[in-house]
């Protein structure tokens, strides 16, 4: 991401997000203590803008005083439109996903050039795979997991599991559900915290299926409005990778001919910590159930209570609020031992994920003679 040319472009990245904010110019001017007039001038490029200025409009805004003198990615800009002050809410929820997706390209950028963080070497037959002109997401999905060495049976974290194909991800307070970007030689990722908890993981997946096909960049918000066959087939790996189809059979096998089927999805959703809707969905598609069963058990939403009295525990949330992987996490705080970030720095990178006194102790004088 390259530097804003000059005052004018420093505006248009504050008027849009402004916008993105849902605020008017007056209301941005009254948070400031300016007069409208001045805020004009600023979106216009008319006026330059002092380092404190930035901050509070940082503050005012929700985003890093690095989103406004910083370019975005160009593969990004490309599938965008420019914000209007009628845009509408979906548009403006985008916008400000694409920022937390900026803001964390420049970050692992950072940690990528400075040598703190590695990404892990290519899989050469998962990249033929998934370069071909017509991909199986199912076979592409069953090779991600061999990766893994992991075929079948529940992944685990999935901030753990994106990183192994190089993915670095992180969870967010926005509402659009995830946005990818494919970087040089890795991607990155943010996915909606404010989603269900086999929401967020499903969302993860759909982004390493992006990652895997090397699409430059992705968004999930507003795809619900009309998904293309593109979506539909990260949907299918998705599916696929998360819950295989061999595991659903066998849970079905084990479960018994001519039983209420509920025991069994109660146990899928708890075991591989996915939506309800989701479990049944893959059930509804193997035959396993049928339409109107399927509509029934949608319907049927269970609660924390169904969890417990059927299976004694509750499925175990993934993908918190501000979680990355331990790649990540390692090579931030391996930047901070060496003095490289500063204490504030490091707790920025890390997302919160430690506070100023939770930081390791360092030593970095020279040693004695």
């Amino acid at each position: 991401m390259d530097a804003a040319q000059g005052w004018g472009e420093v505006g248009e990245r504050i008027a849009e997000a402004r916008l993105a904010a849902g605020l008017s110019q007056g209301e941005l001017a009254s948070r400031l203590g300016l007069d409208r007039t001045a805020v004009v001038r600023v979106e216009a490029g008319e006026r330059r803008v002092s380092a404190l200025e930035l901050s509070t409009l940082g503050q005012a805004l929700g985003v890093p005083i690095t989103h406004f003198l910083s370019r975005p990615p160009a593969s990004l800009v490309s599938r965008r439109a420019a914000l209007e002050e009628s845009a509408d809410g979906m548009s403006r929820a985008r916008y400000r996903l694409d920022t937390r997706l900026e803001e964390h390209a420049r970050n692992a950028r950072w940690l990528v050039e400075e040598g703190f963080l590695m990404p892990p070497t290519a899989d050469v037959v998962l990249r033929r795979a998934s370069a071909r002109d017509s991909v199986d997401p199912a076979a592409l999905a069953d090779r991600a997991r061999e990766r893994l060495g992991t075929p079948t049976g529940p992944l685990g974290a999935m901030v753990d599991v994106v990183e192994r194909f190089g993915l670095f991800l992180t969870v967010v307070d926005e509402s659009a559900e995830g946005a990818s970007l494919l970087a040089d030689g890795y991607g990155v990722a943010v996915i909606s915290g404010q989603a269900m908890p086999g929401r967020r993981r499903w969302t993860a997946a759909h982004e390493l299926g992006h990652h895997l096909l090397q699409d430059e960049y992705h968004s999930d918000a507003g795809v619900a409005a009309g998904r293309d066959e593109r979506e539909r087939l990260i949907d299918r790996f998705a599916e696929h990778f998360l819950l295989p189809a061999a595991d659903v059979l066998a849970a079905w096998q084990r479960h018994g001919a001519g039983r209420t089927p509920r025991p069994v999805l109660l146990g899928l959703a708890a075991t591989y910590r996915l939506s309800w809707s989701a479990v049944v969905n893959r059930a509804r598609r193997l035959d396993l159930l049928s339409g109107q069963d399927a509509r029934r058990e949608k319907a049927n939403v269970p609660t924390r209570g169904d969890f417990l009295a059927t299976l004694g525990e509750a499925p175990t949330p993934d993908l918190a609020m501000g979680e990355t992987g331990k790649l990540w996490r390692k090579s931030v705080l391996n930047a901070w031992e060496v003095g490289a970030i500063t204490a504030p720095r490091t707790v920025q990178l890390l997302y919160g994920a430690l506070g100023p006194d939770e930081l390791p102790t360092r030593d970095l004088e020279d040693p004695l003679p």
